[in-house]
């Protein structure tokens, strides 16, 4: 905000000079010169109105980017801990001898094993939507 005051200040300053300047010359000269220091002006204006609109929005999308590195990260962790948990599993699975299962050869309990399939699949959807 200082830099937009002191352009201010440069361009009304600039604009004094030119306006006592011109006060010996013709009245054309006059308005002439003040349109030009109101043009440069407001030319100034417009361009520091755009420097600070571009300096919220790398700052919005600065913002947008750490929450997304910190979801995808999240992602990551719930992804190796069900990979941990899948790989348990299947460990007990092929220590269980398919003789010893009276059941016909099944660990999981109905669904479950569909369920963490299911779960599995999501996450890895999540995980590609995000990447």
């Amino acid at each position: 905000m200082r830099r937009h005051t002191a352009w201010r200040e440069v361009a009304h300053n600039s604009h004094n000079n030119n306006s006592e300047c011109v006060e010996n010359s013709s009245g054309t000269q006059a308005s002439t010169a003040a349109g030009d220091v109101r043009s440069v002006e407001n030319a100034l204006t417009a361009l520091w109105e755009r420097v600070r609109r571009a300096g919220e929005l790398i700052q919005q999308l600065r913002e947008e980017r750490r929450a997304l590195l910190t979801q995808v990260e999240q992602l990551r962790t719930e992804v190796q801990h069900l990979q941990v948990e899948l790989a348990r599993k299947d460990h007990l699975l092929s220590a269980v001898p398919a003789a010893a299962n009276s059941d016909g050869g099944k660990v999981f309990a109905n669904g479950e094993r569909e369920a963490l399939a299911q779960k599995v699949k999501d996450l890895l959807a999540r995980i590609d939507a995000y990447l």
